[in-house]
């Protein structure tokens, strides 16, 4: 019995329980490459940014308080966004146009809506959007969204028209 027992002993204690597999090293881990995409892959992504940069550019104005070409807080956040795609996309190059509203003389509407075009291309280039890659044009009073003669469609009129060049 003394045998029985010491052999069950003997092969439990001898018994190796397997080692765990070793820890990465954090520092190694951080240091390896994350693995090149695939030429699909990386097509498709220039697509989707497209699509999105598309999408984003469509309808794009930039508003404007009467006689005013400074950004409004929510002007500044759209064109955050578009920065940020312009900055993933280098070859993207935009025109932003300058409007406003009827009121005023035709040369003052003129220099009015090329300060607010030129507010918007400073903005970007404080963003990394490089200055070439933007267009300003100032159409005046010449392309109203409203050609209504009230304060609802002076508001619309003021504006800024953001598009690909």
């Amino acid at each position: 019995m003394k045998k029985l027992l010491l052999a069950v002993l003997m092969s439990i204690g001898c018994a190796t329980a397997p080692k765990p597999a070793p820890e990465k090293d954090p520092a190694q881990a951080a240091a390896a490459p994350a693995p090149a995409p695939k030429p699909a892959e990386a097509e498709r992504a220039k697509a989707d940014v497209k699509d999105d940069v598309d999408a984003l550019l469509k309808g794009l104005a930039i508003h404007f308080d009467f006689d005013r070409a400074d950004l409004t807080s929510d002007s500044r956040k759209r064109l955050d966004v578009l920065a940020e795609k312009m900055r993933a996309d280098p070859k993207l190059g935009i025109k932003v146009a300058g409007n406003a509203d009827e009121l005023g003389t035709e040369e003052y509407n003129l220099a009015l809506g090329q300060k607010r075009a030129d507010a918007v291309k400073e903005y970007l280039g404080h963003l990394g959007v490089e200055a070439t890659r933007i267009d300003t044009v100032s159409y005046g009073e010449e392309k109203p969204l409203d050609d209504a003669h009230n304060s609802d469609a002076w508001s619309k009129n003021r504006r800024d028209d953001i598009g690909k060049k």
